[in-house]
């Protein structure tokens, strides 16, 4: 064929499943991406915070009065640290919740005979006998000391005297119930006043599977903003169903957060979600249970608007709000192991309402679910989901096949997704191939309806979350460095700044095959000329690849090099001379400052041989 020309442009996304050769869409490609159809680079990341000690397995970002608050959960410790608008970074303060030993008191306030005969806290006898009056109503609180702390029975309880008041605190040690307990004196001739159990706090269970979940909610009656964070050791298996704590504090404070108490036989192996005003708790056996309504860490009084339920089977892993009509919020949706179910406000003694909107679904892990605009995406066991209304599967012909083979499947429920709005991007990070961190990520864009996948850079991500006051992610590193990990701010720049330390970020994109043999013409193609046309910062460089057919080893031309501004004439486009009958041509940009936006390139073509083998 005479010399002709062509737009060297391929339909969006890059398509890993099947053959290359029998694909419309780009072939290949790293760190880019696709918007009004065409690539350009991801941006750049910055560290920011460099300080953790720990691993992350669950962050979570929240802004107020100009300043972004960030915690971090790991194995033992949770971690925070604040952050400007200019992204630096204020030391790292240890928020992990401690052992608190809990407290009231009773004392003696009268009587001159008679007798103590028992205190109990809740139901559970503490004195091994009555102890009766002696001399004076501090003597005889002196006796209730001795009796408490060497009487007979393990009741996990030690107490003091100042006077004729009694201070008894639960030895937390010994795993007694930490606070919010009813004492009850019973006394002969003596009178008391009592104050309940109250002050206490568990201290963070450690785990190396431990994995953390985190919420906000307005407390009315601390009229603060406070943090609730949920730890479990789910790491492992999302079907896990020990453990489960649930904690709290200021939002902007430093001081360690306090546990809450479960009501009885209740469980939170799954985690919490803010459904305003109530704060909802859920887990095995399908178990959800909400708090009283302005209350956010009383789970216990059910006089008030506290309940319980067990609406499924399985296990519940993931709860998040869902819009609702007047008179039904708030309300939520919940991920069970193999369901989803809806909950809507009722009111009344029922309180809340559970209806199943699909079954048989599934769920990688919890950190796999994203709201994107109200629409919920998320990750199962071996598709795509959503949930707009009803639940459907999300259409992936791209690299479906590319994930979920490639997956480590032991390290699965490592899998978190994030979002990018300005692109209209959702990340799905996993561990690809035999890696126990996630090391790559598969993007589906919503607005250009396509899939691509790139690498994850520096071994990895462990945790992140998009933020709205830096309009980018923020996502914490898989691998330590000098003992320490790094916070990393996403879409800055187009470099890997680390303090003074800036390095370039390999970007590229290959083409769809160009060949004729599709026309049926037995014709190789030749390629003699390129006409770069990029929005470009920094050189860029192109290649043309490609095999003679499809079962032949690949060719790969020499490395053709365009500047940013064409200084001479033959610097205005690429002069090269390629033939082959299954053609590609990749564009790369790895300059410091290196950046592009794909515009329409034209590529001069015209017939070459007809060899067929390679």
């Amino acid at each position: 064929m005479p010399e002709t020309t062509v737009v060297l442009r391929s339909q969006p996304g890059i398509k890993r499943d099947g053959t290359v050769f029998e694909g419309e869409n780009y072939t290949d490609g790293q760190w880019v991406r696709w918007q009004r159809g065409l690539p350009r680079k991801i941006g750049g990341y910055r560290a920011t915070q460099k300080y953790l000690t720990e691993i992350s397995r669950g962050f979570t970002n929240f802004t107020q009065q100009g300043f972004v608050y960030c915690h971090s959960g790991g194995a033992t410790t949770l971690e925070r640290f604040t952050m400007d608008s200019s992204l630096n970074a204020s030391i790292v303060s240890d928020r992990t919740p401690v052992a608190v030993e809990s407290s009231c008191t009773v004392t003696l306030t009268g009587g001159a005979s008679g007798s103590v005969d028992d205190i109990t806290i809740d139901g559970v006898s503490i004195l091994s006998a009555p102890v009766t009056f002696n001399t004076d109503l501090d003597t005889t609180a002196a006796d209730v000391v001795t009796d408490i702390n060497t009487g007979t029975g393990s009741h996990g309880y030690t107490a003091t005297s100042t006077g004729s008041v009694i201070t008894i605190e639960a030895d937390v040690t010994e795993g007694s119930l930490p606070n919010g307990f009813a004492v009850v004196v019973t006394t002969t001739t003596i009178t008391t006043t009592n104050t309940d159990m109250a002050g206490g706090s568990f201290a963070l269970t450690s785990s190396p599977e431990n994995m953390w979940m985190f919420d906000y909610q307005y407390e009315s009656s601390g009229n603060q903003n406070s943090i609730f964070a949920h730890v479990a050791p789910n790491l492992e298996c999302i079907c896990n169903a020990t453990g489960g704590q649930i904690f709290y504090g200021d939002v902007l404070g430093t001081d360690p957060l306090i546990s809450i108490n479960l009501p009885p036989d209740a469980n939170a192996t799954g985690g919490i979600v803010s459904l305003h005003p109530y704060l909802m708790f859920y887990g095995t056996d399908g178990i959800i249970g909400w708090s009283v309504p302005g209350e956010p860490t009383d789970f216990i009084d059910t006089g008030s608007g506290a309940g319980l339920a067990r609406v499924w089977g399985q296990k519940i892993i993931k709860g998040l709000p869902l819009r609702a009509g007047s008179g039904s919020a708030p309300a939520g949706i919940f991920w069970a192991f193999d369901a989803v179910i809806r909950a809507t406000f009722v009111g009344s003694q029922q309180v809340f309402q559970f209806d199943v909107i699909a079954t048989e679904t599934s769920i990688i892990s919890p950190t796999s679910v994203i709201d994107y605009d109200g629409v919920f995406f998320w990750c199962g066991v071996d598709r795509f989901l959503m949930f707009n209304g009803v639940v459907r599967e999300v259409p992936n012909n791209m690299n479906l096949n590319y994930f979920f083979d490639g997956l480590n499947r032991s390290q699965s429920n490592k899998v978190f997704a994030f979002k990018v709005p300005r692109y209209g991007e959702i990340w799905w990070c996993y561990p690809r191939g035999d890696a126990t961190e996630c090391t790559h990520a598969v993007i589906f864009n919503v607005r250009e309806n396509t899939w691509y996948d790139t690498e994850l850079p520096l071994n990895g991500r462990s945790a992140g979350q998009y933020s709205n006051s830096f309009r980018a992610p923020m996502l914490t590193g898989a691998i330590g460095s000098g003992g320490d990990y790094r916070v990393w701010v996403h879409e800055k720049g187009v470099d890997e700044i680390d303090g003074p330390t800036i390095n370039p970020i390999l970007s590229y994109f290959q083409t769809a095959d160009l060949s004729s043999l599709v026309q049926g013409q037995n014709k190789a193609i030749r390629i003699t000329r390129i006409e770069p046309d990029f929005v470009q910062v920094g050189p860029m460089t192109v290649q043309v690849t490609g095999r003679a057919n499809a079962r032949a080893p690949e060719v790969v031309s020499s490395v053709f090099t365009f500047p940013e501004q064409a200084q001479t004439p033959h610097e205005q486009i690429v002069m090269l001379k390629e033939q082959r009958r299954e053609l590609r041509v990749r564009f790369e940009s790895n300059a410091v400052y290196g950046d592009y936006q794909m515009g329409q390139i034209i590529g001069h073509l015209s017939t070459g041989d007809g060899t067929v083998l390679g």
